[in-house]
C-alpha cells in the first residue's frame, strides 16, 4: 500500500506486460496516479498516452528505451534514467535517496522486468533487491513480493514464492520525484 492504493499490478502469463505494470505500479508509488485512475472511464490524458503505449507492447515486452517513453507524460515531476555504469551500486544508492528501479533480468527461460523497491542487507552490504514482481501474488504483510538475491554478484537469483532460478542483469531504469528528493515514500 502506498498513498491508501494497493500497489501490485498482476500480468496475465500469457502476455509480455511485465514493463508496462512495473510503469503504472510506480507511478503509484511515486503519487501520480491512483489505482482508481486506472480503471476511470476518461483517463486523464497523460495516464490515456501511457496505457496507449503499454497497449501497443502488451504481447511484445519492453525494451528500457519503451519503459522510459511510458515516463515521458510526466517528466515535469519524475525524472527517469537507464543506469548504464556501475549498475548495481547506483542501483542500491538510487533505492536509498527515495527513488524506484525497474530492472529487467534474464533467466534460463524468459526475460521479465520487475519493480524494486527497497534493498535488504547482510552483514552490512546490500543483499537482495526487494521487488513487486507482477508475475506473482503478494505476500501478506510485506511491501514486495519477490527478491532479486545475491544484488551485485554473480550468483543473481530471482526468488518468489513459487521458485528460485539463476537470473542474469540486464537492464536497469531509474525513476524519482524532481521535486521531493529526500522525501521518504511511505509503504504501508
Amino acid at each position: 500500500m502506498a498513498y491508501q492504493n494497493k500497489l501490485l499490478l498482476r500480468q496475465g502469463e500469457n502476455d509480455m506486460a511485465c514493463g508496462h505494470h512495473c510503469v503504472l505500479m510506480a507511478l503509484m508509488l511515486l503519487g501520480q496516479v491512483s489505482r482508481d485512475d486506472l480503471y476511470e472511464s476518461h483517463l486523464d490524458a497523460r495516464l490515456m498516452e501511457v496505457s496507449v503505449m503499454g497497449q501497443a507492447l502488451y504481447f511484445s515486452g519492453c525494451s528500457s528505451a519503451a519503459i522510459r517513453e511510458q515516463f515521458a507524460p510526466f517528466s515535469e515531476q519524475l525524472q527517469c534514467r537507464q543506469l548504464r555504469r556501475n549498475v548495481e551500486a547506483r542501483t542500491v544508492a538510487a533505492l536509498e535517496s527515495d527513488h524506484v528501479c525497474l530492472v529487467r533480468f534474464t533467466s534460463p527461460s524468459y526475460s521479465h522486468w520487475v519493480l524494486a523497491v527497497g534493498v535488504m542487507y547482510a552483514d552490512g552490504k546490500p543483499h537482495s533487491l526487494l521487488v513487486l514482481d507482477p508475475l506473482m501474488d503478494g505476500v501478506p504483510l510485506t511491501p514486495w513480493n519477490a527478491l532479486l538475491e545475491h544484488w551485485g554478484s554473480k550468483k543473481l537469483r530471482n526468488t518468489n514464492a513459487r521458485w528460485s532460478e539463476k537470473a542474469t542483469l540486464d537492464k536497469v531504469v531509474q525513476v524519482g520525484l524532481r521535486s521531493r528528493r529526500g522525501t521518504a515514500i511511505a509503504l504501508n
